[in-house]
């Protein structure tokens, strides 16, 4: 069963009877989740890196047996690699700048009275739409960029 966000992503925003503004909420409904998504994410893998460096800390300290104290040193390990690759801080800003600035279009697009809504703030609106995607794909394809470079 598809959840009411879903179901709403599988209509086509341009059969409804504002399909600019559809497009911006379904953008901005989406860098939203992802935005969202990524800061748990990025808190989450904190919080375990900080658990598991403490606690290796603590098992070294009590003497703990070296096995118990590698796998807490090694998970520490895993979980700043997962810190890496997951990039879920830079997502997370980076979603937040895109929700934000569709939020703004937005909003200023529903200012306009419904009569005021014409062609050139319907297209003002798209191209926005248009160009916070261009934006965040440029910094995610030039961030891969960036760590495939770093990696050679």
């Amino acid at each position: 069963m598809s959840t009411p966000a879903r179901r709403h992503e599988q209509t086509d925003p341009w059969d409804e009877p504002d399909p600019e503004l559809a497009v911006a909420m379904r953008q901005l409904a989406w860098y939203g989740r992802h935005r969202d998504n990524s800061r748990r994410i990025y808190q989450v893998n904190e919080v375990l890196i900080l658990l598991t460096s403490a606690s290796a800390t603590v098992a070294a300290a009590l003497k703990a047996p070296a096995l118990a104290t590698s796998i807490l040193a090694a998970a520490t390990v895993v979980l700043a690699g997962l810190y890496k690759v997951l990039d879920a801080q830079e997502n997370w800003v980076a979603f937040g700048i895109a929700w934000s600035q569709l939020w703004v279009a937005v909003n200023e697009y529903r200012l306009l009275p419904v009569a005021g809504r014409d062609q050139a703030a319907r297209k003002a609106l798209i191209a926005k739409v248009n160009d916070v995607i261009a934006a965040d794909t440029g910094r995610w394809a030039s961030r891969r960029r960036s760590l495939a470079e770093s990696q050679t």
